[in-house]
C-alpha cells in the first residue's frame, strides 16, 4: 500500500488530527494551569511575607535577642515552608533561616501552664524553638524560661527532644527521616520592615525557596496528557483505518468492475448496497454500464443488419457490372446498366438515411428550435399529400382543427416524420383505399395521426417495428430500406415525444400516431 492510497492517507489524516487536537488541548492546559499555581505562589508568599515582616518588625523594635530573632525567623520558615532572609536597610543580611528542607522541630517541655488571666483565658504559647541544623555546629536551641516577652503573651521554652519533620503535599510528614527531595520554587518576594513606633525603615524580609508542587501538578499532567495523547493518537489511526476500508470497498468494487468491463465484460455491476453518496454512484454507474451495453449491443446489431442490408445490393451491382462487360449487345447492356444505377442509388439512399439517424440519436433529446404551427403546416402540405395519394389511385382525407396547434420543434425534421409515414401509407395501400390525416390537441400534447387502409401489420412484427432495417414479412414485395419507421422515431424522440402504432392485423391497414407535448404545456 502506497503513501497515495486513500485508506492510508485518511488514517494518517485522522491520526494527524487527533495529534493536533491534543497538542493546543495540552499546551492550553499547562499554560492554564502553570498560571493558576504561578498566582497561588506569588499570592502565598506575599500573604506569608507581610505576616513575617510584622513579626519581625515587632521582634526588631523591641530589641529581641538575636538567638531568639533567628530561632523565630526559623520557626515561621519551616511553618511557611520558605526560605526567610531578613535584610538592614543597607542590605546586609541579619538572618536567614536556611533552606527549609533542613529544619527540624523541637517538642519542647511545658514545665508549667501560664495561669489564666483575669476573664478566664490562658495565654498563648506561640513560640517554640528549634533544634540545630544539621551540619551547623556550634549553634544550640533557643533558650531558656519566660522572657521579657511574657507580658506580651509570648514564651519561649527550652527543647527537651527534637522531632525531624518534613514537608509533603497533604502536610507534614512526622515519620520522615530526611526533609530532602522536594523541589522548591524559585520565586522571590520582598517586603519591608518599619518601625510603628519611630515611622522608619527597619530592612526587608525576602521569602525564597517555598513550595513548588505546581510544578509537580504539571509533571504529573504533562505525563498523563503525553500518554493521552499517544492513546488517542493511535486510537484516532485506527478509526481513520477502519472508517477508510469501510469508504474504499465501493470505491475498490467500482474499480473491479471498470476493469472487467474495459477487458470486454459488459455484464458487470457494482453491488453496492448502501444507501450513501457511494451507493448512489454505484448506481448511476450500473444505469451507465446498463446504457454502453445496450449501445454496444445496438451497434453490433446495426453493424450487422447494416452489412446485410448493404451487401445485397453491391452483390446485384457487382452482378450486374459483370454481365455488362461480357454482353455485347448494345441494348442489354443497357439493361445493366439501368439496373446497376437503381442498386446505386438505393445504396445512396440506404447510406443517406443512415447517416441521418445516426445524427438524430446523437442529438440532444430537449433540442427544439422554433415554434411550429402544425395546423398551418399541414394545410401548406396536404396539396402535395393528396396528389400523392391521387398518382397511388388512393382517396386523400384530412381533418384539421380550426385553431393553431403549436409545438416547439424543428420544422424540417417533423416534415420528415409526416412525410415518411404518408409514404409508407401509400405504398402499403392497395389502389382505391384511403389514406387520411388527422390532427387534434388533447391532454397538452399534439396527436398526428396517419391512417391508411392498406395490407396492415401482422402482431408478431409490432413489438420490432420501430428497429432498424426491420421489415414485416408481409412488406417483401415492396421496395424500402427498413429505416423509415425508425428515423420517424428518432424525430418524435428529440421532440420529447413518442409514436404508438395499432393494427387490427394482415389487410386491415394500420393507424400511426404522433403525440409531442405543445408550446407552453410544461409550464402548466
Amino acid at each position: 500500500m502506497t503513501i497515495r492510497s486513500i485508506r492510508l492517507r485518511l488514517a494518517l489524516s485522522f491520526a494527524a488530527i487527533a495529534f493536533i487536537a491534543a497538542v493546543v488541548l495540552g499546551a492550553a492546559l499547562l499554560a492554564i494551569l502553570q498560571k493558576y499555581y504561578l498566582d497561588q505562589e506569588i499570592t502565598y508568599l506575599s500573604s506569608n511575607a507581610q505576616v513575617i515582616a510584622k513579626v519581625v518588625s515587632s521582634m526588631l523594635s523591641h530589641n529581641t535577642p538575636h538567638d531568639e530573632v533567628q530561632s523565630q525567623i526559623e520557626n515561621l520558615a519551616f511553618f511557611s515552608q520558605t526560605r526567610v532572609q531578613v535584610y538592614d536597610p543597607s542590605e546586609q543580611l541579619l538572618y536567614d533561616s536556611g533552606s527549609p528542607q533542613n529544619i527540624s522541630v523541637n517538642l519542647d517541655t511545658i514545665d508549667k501552664i501560664p495561669p489564666a488571666q483575669k476573664d478566664g483565658t490562658l495565654r498563648r504559647v506561640l513560640i517554640f524553638s528549634t533544634s540545630p541544623k544539621q551540619g551547623d555546629k556550634g549553634t544550640s536551641s533557643a533558650a531558656a524560661t519566660p522572657s521579657a516577652s511574657t507580658q506580651n503573651d509570648i514564651f519561649f521554652f527550652s527543647s527537651s527532644e527534637t522531632l525531624p519533620v518534613a514537608s509533603s503535599p497533604f502536610g507534614f510528614d512526622l515519620s520522615s527521616k530526611t526533609t530532602a527531595g522536594h523541589s522548591r520554587s524559585k520565586l522571590k518576594v520582598a517586603q519591608l520592615i518599619h518601625d510603628p513606633k519611630a515611622g522608619i525603615s527597619l530592612g526587608s524580609v525576602r521569602l525564597s525557596e517555598g513550595p513548588d508542587y505546581g510544578s509537580t501538578i504539571l509533571q504529573s499532567v504533562a505525563r498523563g496528557w503525553g500518554f493521552a495523547s499517544i492513546i488517542a493518537v493511535l486510537l484516532a489511526a485506527g478509526i481513520g483505518w477502519y472508517i477508510s476500508r469501510r469508504i474504499s470497498a465501493p470505491v475498490l468494487a467500482l474499480r473491479d468492475v471498470t476493469e472487467h468491463m474495459a477487458q470486454g465484460n459488459l455484464s458487470g455491476r457494482a453491488n453496492v448496497e448502501s444507501r450513501d453518496e457511494f451507493g448512489q454512484l454505484a448506481l448511476s454507474f450500473n444505469k451507465m454500464a446498463d446504457q454502453v451495453e445496450t449501445t454496444v449491443a445496438t451497434l453490433r446489431t446495426f453493424v450487422s443488419d447494416a452489412a446485410h442490408e448493404l451487401r445485397t445490393p453491391l452483390t446485384v451491382l457487382r452482378t450486374n457490372l459483370d454481365l455488362m462487360l461480357d454482353e455485347k449487345d448494345a441494348v442489354d447492356r443497357a439493361v445493366f446498366v439501368t439496373d446497376a444505377k437503381a442498386m446505386v442509388q438505393r445504396l445512396e439512399e440506404l447510406t443517406t438515411n443512415l447517416l441521418d439517424l445516426s445524427h438524430l440519436e446523437a442529438r440532444d433529446q430537449t433540442a427544439r428550435d422554433t415554434i411550429v404551427d402544425l395546423t398551418e403546416l399541414l394545410q401548406a402540405r396536404s396539396e402535395l399529400y393528396a396528389s400523392q395519394a391521387d398518382q397511388a389511385g388512393l382517396v386523400f382525407e384530412q381533418s384539421l382543427p380550426a385553431v393553431p396547434v403549436l409545438i416547439h420543434a424543428d420544422e424540417t425534421e417533423i416534415v420528415r416524420a409526416i412525410d415518411n409515414l404518408v409514404d409508407n401509407a401509400c405504398k402499403f395501400t392497395p389502389q382505391a383505399g384511403i389514406v387520411r390525416i388527422a390532427l387534434l390537441q388533447q391532454d397538452g400534447e399534439a396527436a398526428l395521426s396517419v391512417t391508411d387502409t392498406g395490407i396492415g401489420i401482422p402482431e408478431d412484427d409490432l413489438p420490432h417495428l420501430f428497429n432498424r432495417f426491420h421489415r414485416g414479412r408481409n412488406t417483401t414485395a415492396y421496395t424500402g430500406s427498413g429505416l423509415g419507421l425508425a428515423i420517424v422515431k428518432a424525430i418524435v424522440t428529440v421532440h420529447q415525444g413518442r409514436i404508438e402504432v395499432e393494427s387490427l392485423g394482415e389487410g386491415k391497414g394500420s393507424k400511426f400516431t404522433i403525440r409531442i407535448p405543445v408550446a407552453g404545456a410544461e409550464n402548466l
